[in-house]
């Protein structure tokens, strides 16, 4: 049995579509076996709660607990028996467009994998926020976050890190520095740039340490704490003005990376001064 795209064996709970991904939470009761099946795309499953044993054959299987994170070819066969409790889980499904794409750089998407590393888990966890998220922003978040996840599958060969910035990264960077006040996707500045969206993250995040979206927070808020030093505009006018979507969004961010919201950080200013814990500018998203 092949399973349609969004379409999973359990009680589903909420679907999400996007630029190319389908973003799926669904429901076992405790004790659920499962057929065997298969389904039509690629897919990334996250344990938010309970357990299950997957099997791929007599031999081969994952034993999921809470976080284990799996890669799903298109096509692969498995069959599921549930804990002895209620397991909830979440799902990211690839659009064949994007499998397509990764395959010229090299990135494996024809075998199953565990994806074991902290970054994959912390990934997986953020994009299921953006995907509980019902704010306008949140559908852009999904998007980056679904990228950063695909960047976390394995090369087919090592390949030694770029011995100089490619002229592409570079305009990319450029791009999030002189632009970071605008609405943007990841896939826009690839387009602009002429690379896979996917070759760009995982690029940009090997050549100057942080993700795109990281350095695009930084950006926003390093601007944002200029403004609240050095300025007299409301905190919603500063937000407007350094790209955050709302207020709300933007405290949330600040506190983030400072520790306090940017009201108690205006109002701790003695004779604004510049905090020690900012970087320039100019410096974000370079490696130190």
């Amino acid at each position: 049995m092949k399973l349609v795209p969004g379409t999973f064996l359990g009680s589903r709970i909420a679907v999400r579509t996007g630029s190319g991904f389908i973003a799926t939470e669904y429901r076992y009761a405790r004790e659920t076996r499962l057929r065997r099946h298969s389904h039509e795309l690629a897919y990334f499953s996250f344990v938010l709660a309970g357990s299950y044993d997957e099997r791929r054959s007599a031999l081969r299987g994952w034993q999921c607990l809470k976080e284990t994170t799996l890669f799903h070819p298109v096509g692969e066969a498995h069959d599921d028996r549930f804990g002895n409790q209620d397991t909830c889980l979440f799902s990211l499904e690839v659009g064949p467009q994007f499998i397509a794409g990764v395959k010229a750089y090299d990135l494996q998407v024809n075998e199953p994998l565990n994806l074991t590393s902290k970054m994959a888990r912390g990934l997986i966890w953020r994009a299921y926020r953006a995907f509980s998220d019902c704010s306008p922003r949140s559908a852009l978040l999904l998007e980056a976050l679904a990228f950063e996840v695909l960047c976390e599958l394995p090369w087919k060969h090592a390949r030694a890190p770029e011995a100089c910035l490619p002229p592409w990264l570079r305009r990319a960077r450029e791009i999030l520095h002189d632009e970071f006040p605008n609405a943007f996707t990841l896939s826009s500045i690839a387009h602009r740039v002429g690379v896979h969206p996917v070759h760009l993250a995982r690029s940009f995040l090997r050549q100057h340490g942080v993700s795109t979206g990281a350095c695009l927070r930084r950006l926003r808020v390093s601007r944002a704490t200029e403004e609240l030093i050095h300025g007299d505009r409301s905190l919603s006018q500063i937000a407007t003005q350094t790209g955050f979507s709302d207020q709300s969004h933007f405290s949330k961010v600040f506190k983030n990376q400072t520790g306090m919201t940017p009201g108690c950080f205006r109002a701790s200013l003695p004779g604004r001064r510049r905090p020690s814990y900012l970087r320039p500018i100019q410096d974000i998203g370079r490696k130190r």
